[in-house]
């Protein structure tokens, strides 16, 4: 499956990212990303590719659920422009 982000109108999905984030998300990785819980990573040190973050969200991995049932490829993209801005740079 090939991913493509587009950084077009990049602050608009970033923003419907962050309300799918923390819904969908939150709860194990926390709001900045750093929780942890039942063994979620650190999303501010992830330095995995845009393409693999999207699948671990769409496919699920070990106890994280996929979401592919419950979220649209496009959501799954805009949640990954948020991950990504949690990262410490």
């Amino acid at each position: 499956m090939a991913v493509t982000l587009c950084a077009f109108s990049f602050h608009d999905h970033e923003q419907e990212g962050k309300m799918l984030y923390e819904r969908n998300c939150s709860t194990c990785h926390g709001t900045d990303g750093t929780r942890g819980a039942l063994g979620a990573k650190n999303l501010q040190r992830s330095v995995l590719a845009d393409s693999a973050v999207y699948l671990q969200i769409w496919n699920g991995k070990r106890i994280m659920p996929a979401f592919r049932k419950r979220l649209s490829p496009e959501q799954v993209t805009d949640i990954v422009l948020y991950v990504k801005s949690l990262r410490v740079k």
